[in-house]
Protein backbone atom coordinates (compact mmCIF):
# COMPACT_ATOMS: atom_id res chain seq x y z
CA UNK A 1 0.00 0.00 0.00
CA UNK A 2 2.86 2.19 0.37
CA UNK A 3 1.69 5.62 -1.82
CA UNK A 4 4.25 7.26 -4.40
CA UNK A 5 4.91 10.41 -1.38
CA UNK A 6 6.13 9.29 1.66
CA UNK A 7 4.37 12.02 3.67
CA UNK A 8 0.54 10.51 2.73
CA UNK A 9 -0.44 14.42 0.97
CA UNK A 10 -0.80 12.73 -2.30
CA UNK A 11 -4.21 11.39 -4.03
CA UNK A 12 -2.81 7.79 -3.45
CA UNK A 13 -2.38 8.25 0.22
CA UNK A 14 -3.63 5.68 2.32
CA UNK A 15 -6.53 7.34 3.78
CA UNK A 16 -7.86 7.23 -0.04
CA UNK A 17 -7.14 4.11 -0.70
CA UNK A 18 -8.42 2.38 2.35
CA UNK A 19 -11.45 4.67 2.19
CA UNK A 20 -12.27 3.44 -1.42
CA UNK A 21 -11.99 -0.02 0.28
CA UNK A 22 -14.53 0.66 2.98
CA UNK A 23 -17.24 1.91 -0.02
CA UNK A 24 -16.25 -1.37 -2.09
CA UNK A 25 -16.76 -3.45 0.81
CA UNK A 26 -19.87 -1.31 1.81
CA UNK A 27 -21.54 -1.64 -1.70
CA UNK A 28 -20.93 -4.96 -2.52
CA UNK A 29 -22.58 -5.72 0.83
CA UNK A 30 -25.60 -3.86 0.46
CA UNK A 31 -26.13 -4.68 -3.08
CA UNK A 32 -24.98 -7.91 -3.53
CA UNK A 33 -24.81 -9.94 -0.72
CA UNK A 34 -26.56 -8.49 2.20
CA UNK A 35 -27.88 -11.91 4.21
CA UNK A 36 -23.56 -12.52 4.46
CA UNK A 37 -23.20 -10.24 7.55
CA UNK A 38 -20.25 -11.61 9.62
CA UNK A 39 -18.35 -11.68 6.13
CA UNK A 40 -18.62 -7.94 5.53
CA UNK A 41 -18.69 -6.81 9.11
CA UNK A 42 -14.86 -8.82 9.60
CA UNK A 43 -13.77 -6.83 6.66
CA UNK A 44 -15.05 -3.67 7.56
CA UNK A 45 -13.62 -4.08 11.34
CA UNK A 46 -10.29 -4.60 9.66
CA UNK A 47 -10.38 -2.04 7.64
CA UNK A 48 -11.04 0.43 10.88
CA UNK A 49 -8.40 -0.87 12.18
CA UNK A 50 -6.16 0.14 9.56
CA UNK A 51 -7.68 3.95 9.44
CA UNK A 52 -6.71 4.11 12.87
CA UNK A 53 -2.81 3.42 11.95
CA UNK A 54 -0.57 6.61 12.81
CA UNK A 55 1.28 6.11 9.41
CA UNK A 56 -2.68 6.80 8.40
CA UNK A 57 -3.21 9.81 9.97
CA UNK A 58 -0.32 10.91 11.14
CA UNK A 59 0.37 13.57 8.40
CA UNK A 60 -2.05 15.90 9.62
CA UNK A 61 -0.30 17.54 12.18
CA UNK A 62 2.60 19.12 9.84
CA UNK A 63 -0.62 19.52 7.09
CA UNK A 64 -2.65 21.68 9.73
CA UNK A 65 -0.55 24.48 9.49
CA UNK A 66 -1.78 25.01 5.94
CA UNK A 67 -0.20 27.46 4.02
CA UNK A 68 -0.54 29.46 0.63
CA UNK A 69 -1.05 27.41 -1.70
CA UNK A 70 -4.36 25.83 -0.38
CA UNK A 71 -5.18 28.87 1.98
CA UNK A 72 -3.81 32.85 -0.12
CA UNK A 73 -4.86 35.00 2.73
CA UNK A 74 -3.12 33.27 4.75
CA UNK A 75 -0.28 35.89 7.12
CA UNK A 76 1.06 33.29 8.88
CA UNK A 77 0.94 29.51 9.76
CA UNK A 78 -1.68 28.23 11.87
CA UNK A 79 -1.34 26.25 15.23
CA UNK A 80 -1.43 23.08 14.41
CA UNK A 81 -2.92 20.29 16.09
CA UNK A 82 -3.09 16.04 15.46
CA UNK A 83 -6.82 14.94 15.10
CA UNK A 84 -7.38 14.80 11.65
CA UNK A 85 -11.71 15.17 11.89
CA UNK A 86 -11.44 16.87 15.25
CA UNK A 87 -12.10 20.46 13.41
CA UNK A 88 -12.09 20.41 9.54
CA UNK A 89 -13.29 17.15 8.42
CA UNK A 90 -14.31 18.98 5.27
CA UNK A 91 -15.33 16.85 2.20
CA UNK A 92 -17.23 19.13 -0.66
CA UNK A 93 -18.37 18.26 -4.40
CA UNK A 94 -20.23 20.60 -6.28
CA UNK A 95 -22.34 18.87 -9.39
CA UNK A 96 -24.02 22.13 -10.37
CA UNK A 97 -23.51 20.43 -14.04
CA UNK A 98 -21.00 17.36 -15.10
CA UNK A 99 -18.22 19.65 -16.14
CA UNK A 100 -18.42 21.70 -12.72
CA UNK A 101 -17.03 20.57 -9.57
CA UNK A 102 -14.79 21.22 -6.26
CA UNK A 103 -13.51 18.25 -4.05
CA UNK A 104 -12.10 19.31 -0.17
CA UNK A 105 -10.73 17.38 1.99
CA UNK A 106 -9.04 17.95 5.20
CA UNK A 107 -7.02 20.91 3.67
CA UNK A 108 -9.10 24.37 4.61
CA UNK A 109 -11.32 26.01 6.63
CA UNK A 110 -14.97 26.17 5.64
CA UNK A 111 -14.69 30.33 4.62
CA UNK A 112 -11.58 29.42 2.20
CA UNK A 113 -14.26 26.30 1.01
CA UNK A 114 -17.43 28.52 0.13
CA UNK A 115 -15.32 31.00 -1.46
CA UNK A 116 -13.67 28.28 -3.60
CA UNK A 117 -16.90 27.04 -4.54
CA UNK A 118 -18.27 30.82 -5.97
CA UNK A 119 -14.80 30.91 -7.57
CA UNK A 120 -15.25 27.08 -9.28
CA UNK A 121 -18.74 28.05 -10.53
CA UNK A 122 -17.49 31.38 -12.32
CA UNK A 123 -14.78 29.37 -14.52
CA UNK A 124 -14.80 27.78 -17.37
CA UNK A 125 -14.79 23.54 -17.36
CA UNK A 126 -11.72 23.71 -19.53
CA UNK A 127 -9.79 25.55 -17.22
CA UNK A 128 -10.46 24.10 -14.63
CA UNK A 129 -7.52 21.53 -14.43
CA UNK A 130 -5.35 19.11 -15.96
CA UNK A 131 -7.22 15.82 -15.78
CA UNK A 132 -10.68 14.02 -16.85
CA UNK A 133 -11.80 14.99 -13.42
CA UNK A 134 -12.07 18.07 -13.62
CA UNK A 135 -12.80 18.66 -17.11
CA UNK A 136 -15.11 17.38 -19.73
CA UNK A 137 -13.59 13.72 -20.83
CA UNK A 138 -13.81 14.37 -24.75
CA UNK A 139 -10.45 13.80 -25.85
CA UNK A 140 -9.32 11.48 -22.62
CA UNK A 141 -10.56 8.32 -23.28
CA UNK A 142 -10.06 6.77 -26.48
CA UNK A 143 -12.04 3.34 -27.59
CA UNK A 144 -8.52 1.87 -29.50
CA UNK A 145 -10.21 -1.30 -30.12
CA UNK A 146 -13.97 -2.23 -30.18
CA UNK A 147 -13.78 -3.33 -26.45
CA UNK A 148 -11.43 -1.51 -25.08
CA UNK A 149 -11.07 1.92 -23.79
CA UNK A 150 -7.94 4.01 -22.88
CA UNK A 151 -7.31 7.09 -20.89
CA UNK A 152 -5.09 9.38 -22.60
CA UNK A 153 -1.95 11.57 -20.53
CA UNK A 154 -3.54 14.74 -20.29
CA UNK A 155 -1.48 16.40 -23.12
CA UNK A 156 -2.15 14.19 -25.46
CA UNK A 157 -6.14 14.13 -24.60
CA UNK A 158 -5.88 18.60 -24.93
CA UNK A 159 -3.83 17.52 -28.19
CA UNK A 160 -6.96 15.59 -29.41
CA UNK A 161 -9.28 18.47 -28.86
CA UNK A 162 -7.26 20.62 -30.50
CA UNK A 163 -7.78 18.31 -33.64
CA UNK A 164 -11.07 17.58 -33.30
CA UNK A 165 -11.82 21.26 -33.37
CA UNK A 166 -9.06 22.05 -36.44
CA UNK A 167 -9.85 18.90 -38.45
CA UNK A 168 -12.82 16.93 -37.60
CA UNK A 169 -10.35 14.11 -36.30
CA UNK A 170 -11.97 11.09 -34.98
CA UNK A 171 -11.21 11.24 -31.00
CA UNK A 172 -11.51 7.12 -31.24
CA UNK A 173 -8.86 6.78 -34.57
CA UNK A 174 -5.54 5.49 -33.61
CA UNK A 175 -4.34 7.53 -36.02
CA UNK A 176 -5.40 10.86 -34.20
CA UNK A 177 -3.81 9.24 -30.71
CA UNK A 178 -0.37 9.03 -32.41
CA UNK A 179 -0.90 12.21 -34.33
CA UNK A 180 -1.54 13.93 -30.80
CA UNK A 181 1.00 12.11 -29.17
CA UNK A 182 3.70 13.45 -31.38
CA UNK A 183 2.10 17.21 -30.88
CA UNK A 184 2.24 16.79 -27.42
CA UNK A 185 5.84 15.50 -27.39
CA UNK A 186 6.60 18.55 -29.33
CA UNK A 187 5.12 21.05 -27.22
CA UNK A 188 6.13 22.76 -23.85
CA UNK A 189 4.25 21.54 -20.98
CA UNK A 190 3.09 23.07 -17.73
CA UNK A 191 5.25 21.38 -14.50
CA UNK A 192 3.72 18.65 -13.74
CA UNK A 193 3.18 17.18 -10.34
CA UNK A 194 6.04 15.36 -8.86
CA UNK A 195 3.97 12.21 -9.29
CA UNK A 196 1.05 10.45 -11.44
CA UNK A 197 -2.33 11.64 -10.49
CA UNK A 198 -4.30 8.04 -10.20
CA UNK A 199 -6.62 9.48 -12.84
CA UNK A 200 -7.42 6.38 -14.30
CA UNK A 201 -8.72 4.53 -11.15
CA UNK A 202 -10.96 7.67 -10.31
CA UNK A 203 -12.22 7.74 -14.07
CA UNK A 204 -13.44 3.87 -13.22
CA UNK A 205 -15.06 4.75 -9.90
CA UNK A 206 -17.27 7.54 -11.57
CA UNK A 207 -17.79 5.18 -14.60
CA UNK A 208 -18.98 2.44 -12.49
CA UNK A 209 -21.61 5.05 -9.42
CA UNK A 210 -23.01 7.16 -13.09
CA UNK A 211 -23.70 3.75 -15.15
CA UNK A 212 -21.66 3.82 -18.12
CA UNK A 213 -21.74 0.40 -17.90
CA UNK A 214 -20.27 0.29 -22.28
CA UNK A 215 -17.75 2.90 -21.54
CA UNK A 216 -17.02 0.72 -17.89
CA UNK A 217 -16.49 -2.56 -19.13
CA UNK A 218 -13.90 -0.87 -22.09
CA UNK A 219 -11.82 0.44 -19.06
CA UNK A 220 -12.15 -2.55 -17.22
CA UNK A 221 -11.09 -4.89 -20.71
CA UNK A 222 -8.12 -2.25 -21.08
CA UNK A 223 -7.09 -2.87 -17.00
CA UNK A 224 -6.96 -6.74 -17.54
CA UNK A 225 -4.96 -6.40 -20.86
CA UNK A 226 -2.41 -3.86 -19.80
CA UNK A 227 -1.99 -3.54 -16.26
CA UNK A 228 -0.79 -7.27 -16.00
CA UNK A 229 -2.93 -8.81 -13.05
CA UNK A 230 -2.50 -12.20 -11.27
CA UNK A 231 -4.35 -14.19 -9.02
CA UNK A 232 -2.80 -13.94 -5.90
CA UNK A 233 -4.83 -15.68 -2.87
CA UNK A 234 -8.12 -15.74 -3.90
CA UNK A 235 -7.63 -11.85 -5.43
CA UNK A 236 -6.99 -10.12 -8.45
CA UNK A 237 -2.95 -8.52 -7.71
CA UNK A 238 -2.39 -5.33 -9.72
CA UNK A 239 1.76 -5.10 -9.57
CA UNK A 240 2.89 -1.10 -8.90
CA UNK A 241 4.21 -0.19 -12.71
CA UNK A 242 5.02 3.73 -12.65
CA UNK A 243 5.30 3.98 -16.42
CA UNK A 244 2.78 6.04 -17.81
CA UNK A 245 1.85 5.16 -21.57
CA UNK A 246 3.12 2.27 -23.80
CA UNK A 247 2.04 2.97 -27.90
CA UNK A 248 -1.00 0.71 -27.62
CA UNK A 249 -2.33 2.42 -23.87
CA UNK A 250 -2.19 3.62 -20.45
CA UNK A 251 -0.63 1.26 -18.32
CA UNK A 252 0.36 2.99 -15.31
CA UNK A 253 -0.66 0.95 -11.48
CA UNK A 254 0.17 3.39 -8.81
CA UNK A 255 -1.68 1.98 -5.20
CA UNK A 256 -4.61 3.87 -5.00
CA UNK A 257 -5.92 2.06 -8.89
CA UNK A 258 -4.84 -1.22 -8.07
CA UNK A 259 -5.50 -1.64 -4.13
CA UNK A 260 -9.18 -0.10 -3.93
CA UNK A 261 -10.43 1.88 -7.99
CA UNK A 262 -10.45 -1.19 -10.00
CA UNK A 263 -12.03 -3.55 -7.26
CA UNK A 264 -14.67 -0.65 -6.12
CA UNK A 265 -15.62 -0.45 -10.24
CA UNK A 266 -16.04 -4.04 -10.70
CA UNK A 267 -18.15 -4.36 -7.33
CA UNK A 268 -20.30 -1.16 -7.33
CA UNK A 269 -23.27 -0.69 -9.23
CA UNK A 270 -25.03 2.19 -11.17
CA UNK A 271 -26.16 4.93 -8.51
CA UNK A 272 -24.73 2.53 -5.64
CA UNK A 273 -23.73 4.98 -3.77
CA UNK A 274 -26.58 7.59 -3.98
CA UNK A 275 -28.89 4.31 -3.43
CA UNK A 276 -27.22 4.25 0.04
CA UNK A 277 -27.58 7.48 0.65
CA UNK A 278 -30.44 8.06 0.46
CA UNK A 279 -32.17 4.87 1.31
CA UNK A 280 -29.75 3.50 4.27
CA UNK A 281 -30.52 0.43 6.00
CA UNK A 282 -32.25 1.17 9.07
CA UNK A 283 -31.77 -0.58 12.95
CA UNK A 284 -35.30 -1.93 12.26
CA UNK A 285 -34.72 -3.34 8.87
CA UNK A 286 -31.34 -4.67 10.18
CA UNK A 287 -32.83 -6.92 13.29
CA UNK A 288 -35.83 -8.00 11.40
CA UNK A 289 -34.00 -9.52 8.61
CA UNK A 290 -32.44 -12.64 8.32
CA UNK A 291 -28.43 -13.27 7.28
CA UNK A 292 -25.15 -15.50 7.84
CA UNK A 293 -22.62 -15.49 10.80
CA UNK A 294 -20.48 -17.44 11.63
CA UNK A 295 -17.84 -17.23 8.56
CA UNK A 296 -15.74 -14.04 6.75
CA UNK A 297 -12.98 -14.10 3.95
CA UNK A 298 -10.10 -15.22 5.63
CA UNK A 299 -11.81 -18.99 5.68
CA UNK A 300 -9.72 -19.50 2.86
CA UNK A 301 -13.32 -19.25 0.32
CA UNK A 302 -15.03 -17.05 -2.39
CA UNK A 303 -18.59 -16.07 -1.79
CA UNK A 304 -20.86 -15.54 -5.13
CA UNK A 305 -24.22 -15.33 -3.41
CA UNK A 306 -25.85 -14.16 -0.18
CA UNK A 307 -29.08 -13.40 -0.09
CA UNK A 308 -32.70 -13.85 1.66
CA UNK A 309 -35.56 -14.25 -0.88
CA UNK A 310 -38.43 -12.55 2.07
CA UNK A 311 -41.07 -13.70 -0.93
CA UNK A 312 -40.02 -17.19 -1.00
CA UNK A 313 -38.77 -17.12 2.52
CA UNK A 314 -35.52 -18.76 1.49
CA UNK A 315 -31.79 -17.67 2.10
CA UNK A 316 -29.33 -19.32 -0.69
CA UNK A 317 -25.79 -19.01 -0.45
CA UNK A 318 -23.21 -19.85 -3.04
CA UNK A 319 -19.29 -20.63 -2.23
CA UNK A 320 -16.54 -22.11 -3.72
CA UNK A 321 -12.50 -22.38 -2.70
CA UNK A 322 -10.23 -20.46 -4.13
CA UNK A 323 -7.23 -22.94 -4.11
CA UNK A 324 -8.79 -26.01 -5.27
CA UNK A 325 -8.64 -27.70 -1.76
CA UNK A 326 -11.88 -28.19 -0.05
CA UNK A 327 -12.31 -26.02 2.92
CA UNK A 328 -15.16 -27.08 5.73
CA UNK A 329 -17.18 -23.70 6.27
CA UNK A 330 -18.95 -23.51 9.31
CA UNK A 331 -22.61 -21.13 8.18
CA UNK A 332 -25.01 -20.33 11.13
CA UNK A 333 -28.35 -19.15 9.24
CA UNK A 334 -29.62 -16.71 11.98
CA UNK A 335 -32.97 -14.60 12.13
CA UNK A 336 -35.07 -16.98 10.32
CA UNK A 337 -38.89 -16.89 10.42
CA UNK A 338 -40.24 -19.61 13.10
CA UNK A 339 -41.00 -22.68 11.19
CA UNK A 340 -39.70 -26.10 9.60
CA UNK A 341 -37.25 -25.64 6.66
CA UNK A 342 -35.50 -27.84 3.93
CA UNK A 343 -31.78 -27.39 3.74
CA UNK A 344 -30.76 -27.87 0.34
CA UNK A 345 -27.29 -28.46 -1.12
CA UNK A 346 -26.55 -28.11 -4.68
CA UNK A 347 -30.26 -29.35 -5.39
CA UNK A 348 -30.81 -32.18 -3.30
CA UNK A 349 -32.50 -31.88 0.30
CA UNK A 350 -30.38 -33.23 2.41
CA UNK A 351 -31.77 -32.28 6.20
CA UNK A 352 -34.71 -30.44 7.44
CA UNK A 353 -34.43 -28.19 10.30
CA UNK A 354 -37.38 -26.55 12.62
CA UNK A 355 -36.71 -22.86 14.15
CA UNK A 356 -39.35 -21.93 17.38
CA UNK A 357 -38.34 -18.69 17.98
CA UNK A 358 -36.43 -15.98 15.88
CA UNK A 359 -33.31 -15.98 18.41
CA UNK A 360 -32.98 -19.89 17.20
CA UNK A 361 -30.48 -20.49 14.40
CA UNK A 362 -29.57 -22.96 11.61
CA UNK A 363 -25.87 -24.28 12.40
CA UNK A 364 -24.00 -26.61 9.87
CA UNK A 365 -21.25 -27.14 7.87
CA UNK A 366 -20.24 -27.40 4.48
CA UNK A 367 -17.32 -28.80 2.35
CA UNK A 368 -16.70 -25.95 -0.26
CA UNK A 369 -15.04 -26.96 -3.19
CA UNK A 370 -13.17 -25.23 -6.20
CA UNK A 371 -16.41 -25.73 -8.72
CA UNK A 372 -18.49 -24.15 -5.54
CA UNK A 373 -21.32 -25.29 -3.45
CA UNK A 374 -24.81 -23.81 -3.67
CA UNK A 375 -26.77 -24.07 0.06
CA UNK A 376 -30.29 -23.11 0.31
CA UNK A 377 -32.81 -22.76 3.05
CA UNK A 378 -36.37 -23.02 2.46
CA UNK A 379 -39.10 -22.48 4.61
CA UNK A 380 -41.59 -24.92 3.93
Amino acid sequence: MGSQEPGQEWLDAYRYQLATMAYAAGATHYHRMPALRSVFKSLLEKLIAKMLRREVWGYWFLTSHSGKFVDPDLEQLRQPWADPIGRENVMVLLRSSPAHGVTVCNAIQRRQVQRRKRAVLQLKPRVLGHGPGNSQPAGFLTRIETSRINVNLGPVAFAVRDLIAAQGADPNSSITVEHARAIAANTAQKPEPPFPRPMFGYILLASSELGEEETLQGLLNHVDRFLKPTWNKGGLDYPVNPSNQTRMGRSEVEPFTGNSAVAYARLNVHGGQRKMWEEPWTPEAVDSVPYVDGVELGSGVDFLRGIWDDECKAMVVSVRSWDGDGQSIPLQFCNLPAGQYGVNINGDLVDTRIVTETRDSIDMVVEAEEKGVDVVILKA
